[in-house]
């Protein structure tokens, strides 16, 4: 008994020590060239600020944890790098990942609601493949958003076919 409540404890005092469960992995984009500002908290104060290393190919990837007024409270790196940064991040066009796919050219399919095959479907046809926003995310469904065709289209799709990778297309 006194071995089952030690582990338990123990368990407990993880779980708070390192943190909350990854809702899921993202990237910012590998062709974006700005700033990412991580805060201590949302609308807090600024801790320090991470850019894509585009001319040595080390883009940041990240793990969302949270999502709070409009930021994610992430643990986000150089993906070449080992000093892990934690914080929060605003939300942007440029936190995602990209489609697992075969081909280059694909029809995108997002559902109204998420884990709902019955709500409505979003069909984009002939959508070539590539890279999608995370608005929101979990270990079954995220919900993404692209432009196509001049229009910013949102909707649910199953988290298992994203690829939080800025260097290969997962298939």
């Amino acid at each position: 008994m006194k071995h089952i409540l030690t582990t338990f404890f123990l368990l407990i005092i993880c779980q708070i020590g390192f943190g909350q469960t990854e809702l899921c992995g993202a990237v910012i984009y590998w062709k974006y060239e700005g700033e990412v500002k991580i805060f201590d908290e949302p609308h807090g104060k600024e801790l320090t600020s991470l850019y894509n290393d585009i001319k040595n190919e080390n883009h940041l990837d990240l793990k969302i944890k949270e999502l709070k007024d409009n930021f994610f409270c992430v643990e986000i790196r150089l993906a070449m790098d080992d000093t892990m940064h934690h914080g929060w991040i605003e939300r942007g066009e440029y936190i995602g990942a990209f489609m697992k796919h075969e081909k280059e050219y694909m029809d995108l399919i997002f559902y109204s609601k998420p884990n709902d095959r019955l709500s409505e479907l979003i069909e984009i046809k002939n959508w070539k493949a590539g890279f999608v926003t995370i608005e929101e995310c979990g270990a079954e469904w995220s919900k993404v958003s692209v432009d196509f065709e001049g229009k910013r289209i949102a909707g649910w799709i199953e988290s298992e076919k994203l690829c939080p990778n800025n260097y290969s297309s997962c298939s």
